[in-house]
Formats: structure tokens, C-alpha cells, sequence
């Protein structure tokens, strides 16, 4: 009768410990995703932005260069932005300095 209560509460505890352990490991886990892999997910995706809008920015670019002759190629500059804008539909400081960022690639300052 003793070794009964003895190894039924050994194996209560066992088995609750089990569940708080895993209960820890799981509170563990969500906190080590939240603070390091949606960040990362997050960059990664401004990151893909970033890169949408350069493109999107280097093909009006190239169509206003083609366009007007390099000496009023700065005239039409906010065509090209307003294009930027309308296609990616960020702001205007951000059209503006892909734009700018552009043409600075392509070697026109």
C-alpha cells in the first residue's frame, strides 16, 4: 500500500512536470520568434519593397532619358516621379530619390 501512494504521486509529478516543462519551452519559443525571426521577416519584405521601387525607378528613368536629351532631362524630372508615384504609390521624397538614385547610376548627374 505504501509503495502504491509513493509511486502514484511519483508518477503525478512526473507527468505534470512533463507538461510544465513543455508548457516553458513553448512561452520560450514564441518569445525567441517574436523578438528574432519576425523582425528578419520584416526587413526581408522593406528589402523587397526597396527593390521594387529601384526597378520601377530605373525603368521611367530610362524611358525619360530616351525621351528628352540629357540637358533637359532635369525639366521632366517630376514626370518621372509622379510616374514613380503612381506605379509603387510611395511618396514623393521617396519617388524623388529613386529617381535620383537612378540617374546617378546610369551616370547622370
Amino acid at each position: 500500500m505504501v509503495i502504491t501512494i509513493f509511486s502514484a504521486f511519483g508518477s503525478w509529478l512526473t507527468h505534470n512536470t512533463l507538461e510544465a516543462l513543455g508548457a516553458i519551452l513553448l512561452l520560450l519559443l514564441g518569445w525567441v520568434i517574436k523578438k528574432y525571426a519576425i523582425p528578419l521577416l520584416n526587413t526581408e519584405l522593406k528589402k523587397r519593397v526597396a527593390e521594387y521601387i529601384l526597378l520601377i525607378a530605373d525603368e521611367v528613368t530610362d524611358q525619360l532619358v530616351a525621351k528628352y536629351p540629357k540637358k533637359e532631362l532635369f525639366k521632366w524630372l517630376d514626370q518621372a516621379v509622379d510616374k514613380i508615384m503612381e506605379i509603387t504609390g510611395v511618396s514623393k521624397e521617396v519617388a524623388t530619390r529613386a529617381a535620383q538614385a537612378a540617374l546617378a547610376r546610369k551616370g547622370i548627374q
